[in-house]
């Protein structure tokens, strides 16, 4: 009889479940890929920010003890040029050539007129990408940590606003505006080479 007494009150129930700090259901999730969690390094500061990176670039990235800010320089610098290339693509035929003497040889298709350039023309545009580039470095590697990316102090027309958020509104068009240009002129290249037209416009 002793023995089963001592047994019940020794008997103290099941084990608690240790439970997770965090449950599934509590993992923030990324914006633009609701099934995929937020990259841990895409907190939303930077504009045109959405949590868009599955191949986990960003995350890799800042473990390798790199910073994001050069990363967004880079997507900035090829989305301007990108839409460049994008006008640039599709204006001689639109618009008709330069008037002037040594356009006349040149061709309208931009992936046949890039090698019909007379040479001191190509070579004036290869000093002016080189000296361009030149000064780029110096402000991206000048050591100001206050610089935004993609800020080098040019606005001509002064065009950018003074307000911080309406900034950031601007600043966001541009960065979706230079990634919609990045895969368009991919597409208009594949299909200029493939088929010797960008249908419907030229």
């Amino acid at each position: 009889m002793l023995s089963i007494v001592a047994a019940t009150t020794a008997y103290s129930g099941p084990a608690p479940v240790v439970r997770p700090a965090v449950q599934p259901s509590m993992v923030e999730k990324s914006a633009s890929i609701p099934f995929l969690k937020k990259p841990p390094a895409l907190d939303g500061s930077l504009p045109g920010d959405v949590g868009f990176d599955p191949l986990g670039f960003t995350t890799t990235i800042t473990e390798l003890g790199g910073d994001l800010t050069y990363a967004r320089e880079a997507e900035l610098m090829h989305g301007r040029q990108a839409m460049l290339a994008t006008v640039g693509f599709v204006a001689p035929s639109l618009f008709g050539k330069l008037p002037v003497a040594w356009t006349q040889d040149v061709s309208t298709n931009p992936l046949e007129a890039q090698y019909q350039l007379p040479s001191e023309v190509l070579w004036q545009v290869v000093i002016s990408i080189f000296i361009a580039e030149g000064l780029r470095a110096q402000i991206i590697f000048g050591g100001d940590e206050s610089r935004a990316p993609g800020d080098h102090g040019f606005d001509p027309f002064g065009w950018a606003p003074k307000d911080a958020e309406a900034l950031k509104v601007m600043k966001t068009k541009e960065v979706l505006n230079g990634r919609l240009a990045m895969i368009a002129v991919i597409g208009m290249y594949a299909q200029l080479k493939v088929t010797g037209s960008i249908w419907p416009l030229i």
